[in-house]
């Protein structure tokens, strides 16, 4: 099985190319590659390296602010919907997205109503995550209006990154197995970092991204799995 693990930055994935080796099962082998920060960066290098690996799974990991003001710090989640959350205008009347301008069909591949959720969740079941909707800005989210905004979308995000939608709209529309997992570092709101929790993130994902390296061998791909988008 060829795995291809993406992340924005090398700070997210702790792990060494020599301890995931040790992880997998022994058909498996990762690339790991680093995307760039925002959407651009991140749908150029998963295309590209999609293409040319072709992998049979794609694995994007990360951390994330979330909306939830109580919240655990490192929680670790699985996202399968994702929006992009700053595509569109914003008029006197209020925002409105692609969608709603008419500027793209919302049930256009790789859209679904809008969104690009993940069919593939299923066959993670074994790490007993919880699993939730996020949104992808190329402008992190800090003026309340625009978080009360995104906090009323549909369906309604916990998560909010920079890369994770170029991750579903590429996987989803070369009809690639994928699987975003991201741990929560900071509320979304003012940027105060002294108030992030990255040690607590980057240790939790680093643990949960072990667990699923050493379970990879129970995942069916094969044809069906393929063909579940």
């Amino acid at each position: 099985m060829q795995i291809l693990l993406v992340a924005a930055k090398p700070a997210e994935i702790q792990l060494s190319q020599e301890a995931i080796a040790k992880l997998l099962p022994k058909n498996c082998k990762v690339d790991v590659h680093f995307t760039g920060v925002g959407l651009t960066a991140a749908t150029f290098s998963i295309t590209r390296l999609a293409l040319t690996l072709q992998p049979h799974l794609i694995i994007q990991a990360g951390i994330a602010g979330t909306f939830r003001e109580k919240f655990i710090p490192g929680e670790v989640m699985l996202v399968q919907n994702e929006c992009i959350g700053d595509l569109g205008v914003q008029e006197h009347t209020g925002w409105k997205d692609v969608f709603q301008l008419g500027l793209t069909n919302p049930a256009e591949h790789p859209f679904e109503q809008g969104g690009l959720p993940n069919p593939f969740l299923q066959h993670f079941s074994f790490l007993h995550l919880p699993v939730v909707d996020a949104i992808t800005v190329n402008q992190i989210s800090t003026n309340p209006s625009t978080i009360a905004r995104m906090q009323q979308m549909k369906p309604t995000p916990v998560l909010e990154s920079m890369e994770g939608a170029a991750l579903h709209y590429v996987a989803r529309a070369l009809s690639i197995p994928f699987i975003q997992i991201r741990a929560i570092s900071n509320q979304v709101g003012e940027r105060d970092k002294s108030l992030w929790h990255f040690k607590a993130a980057i240790d939790n994902l680093q643990i949960m991204l072990s667990q699923l390296l050493q379970n990879l061998q129970q995942l069916p791909v094969d044809d069906a799995f393929k063909k579940t988008l």
